[in-house]
């Protein structure tokens, strides 16, 4: 995506670091910014956990849809973002879907995707590797570039060495997305340790805010080194929202900030 006068240029390192901002928040490098992850089934269940998270340090919310049941409710998808991003004020709403194979899925995601893009019911949308690059999507992404709504590009892995791990940050930054993410399986403390060593080199090499998420027991490590990785945003859970293998929002926060003097080194 081309960056729009939001976009801030800055040297480190001897490359252009691109700062981007996703609804009044700005992605980019030293402290990350703090992210949960919403779910829910109903309108009345996701507002519920949307007020707990307004009350938290949390200050990016990605709002997962595939428990939602209004999916083909177009109407009521809308009025539910709207809704959200009342409750939430100026922390931006996200949304994703946690991919899954076969094409009525695919023709699903894109719907409900147009449906918020066009009715500019969320600040980004994280649209997956396997699907960005295709046709339909493509015209998915103009139109967000036209509604300012940024675009994450992501990819989830199960197992992947340090070069596969480095070649897929490659593949989503050359997209032209204005953040890529990746996510691992953070049942192998290997796996998480060749993350956070990958998204520093990627850090190093590319010129997008980058994102590195684990799941599982070990991903709270991945969290809150991220001043050390680069990677722009930390995920941890309030109360029961959010992946409960992660820390606290309030956790995370005070860790980031006990390590915060290594900002810069």
């Amino acid at each position: 995506m081309v960056q729009d006068s939001v976009v801030r240029m800055k040297m480190k390192a001897g490359m252009v670091l691109k700062e981007v901002t996703v609804g009044e928040l700005t992605l980019t490098t030293g402290m990350p910014k703090i992210g949960v992850v919403l779910t829910g089934a109903t309108r009345e269940e996701l507002l519920r956990k949307a007020g707990q998270i307004l009350t938290s340090a949390a200050q990016l919310v990605v709002w997962r849809l595939n428990s939602y049941q209004e999916l083909d409710n177009r109407a009521e998808l809308v009025n539910t973002a709207a809704q959200l991003q009342q409750v939430l004020g100026t922390i931006p709403l996200v949304a994703m879907f946690a991919m899954a194979s076969g094409p009525a899925d695919i023709a699903e995601y894109y719907q409900t995707y147009q449906t918020l893009v066009n009715n500019r019911s969320v600040a980004a949308v994280d649209i997956d590797l396997a699907m960005v690059n295709q046709p339909d999507f493509m015209t998915l992404t103009q139109q967000m570039r036209v509604n300012r709504i940024r675009l994450i590009a992501s990819q989830t892995v199960t197992t992947a060495t340090p070069a596969e791990l480095l070649t897929t940050y490659q593949e989503l930054a050359a997209t032209g997305a204005d953040v890529v993410r990746v996510t691992v399986a953070g049942q192998d403390a290997q796996v998480v340790l060749a993350l956070m060593a990958v998204t520093e080199q990627a850090h190093q090499q590319l010129s997008v805010p980058i994102i590195a998420t684990a799941t599982g027991k070990f991903g709270r490590y991945n969290s809150i080194c991220g001043q050390l990785t680069g990677s722009a945003v930390a995920f941890g859970h309030v109360g029961r929202v959010g992946d409960q293998n992660q820390l606290a929002v309030s956790q995370v926060k005070q860790a980031l900030q006990m390590l915060s003097p290594l900002e810069g080194v």
